[in-house]
């Protein structure tokens, strides 16, 4: 009895595809593909704000523990906390938006413009 054929293929055109991946090296591929691997790097964590709305509840914990807690830099808590609401309020209004919000793959997404603004607000605040 003979066996079946494994290819759907006729015996000739079979045997000019095993040719053909034997003059390619088709045979000394290895089986799976490898991963590349990512460099391991130590990073820290990002302290700044993701959006205004953070800087300003940092600000008012900052302000509420300057005022409550009995340390000896307490006025410089208060200070820093109400500077902190100050910068959160002024980079509100200059948030960056571009002229028209773009919808891309089911998010809006900011077209950064270069303006100072822009960049003022990107020093203080990181992406999300």
């Amino acid at each position: 009895m003979a066996e079946p054929s494994q290819s759907p293929l006729p015996d000739r055109i079979q045997r000019e595809l095993d040719e053909a991946l034997r003059q390619g090296g088709a045979d000394k591929l290895p089986a799976r593909p490898r991963r590349k691997r990512r460099p391991f790097r130590l990073r820290f964590p990002d302290p700044r704000p993701r959006n205004p709305g953070q800087l300003v509840l940092y600000g008012i914990v900052l302000f509420g523990a300057g005022y409550l807690l009995a340390v000896p830099f307490r006025s410089y808590l208060i200070a820093v906390g109400i500077l902190c609401v100050i910068v959160a309020v002024l980079t509100y209004f200059i948030q960056p938006h571009g002229h028209v919000r773009k919808y891309w793959r089911g998010r809006y997404v900011d077209v950064p413009t270069g303006s100072w603004q822009e960049h003022f607000y990107r020093l203080i605040y990181r992406r999300p």
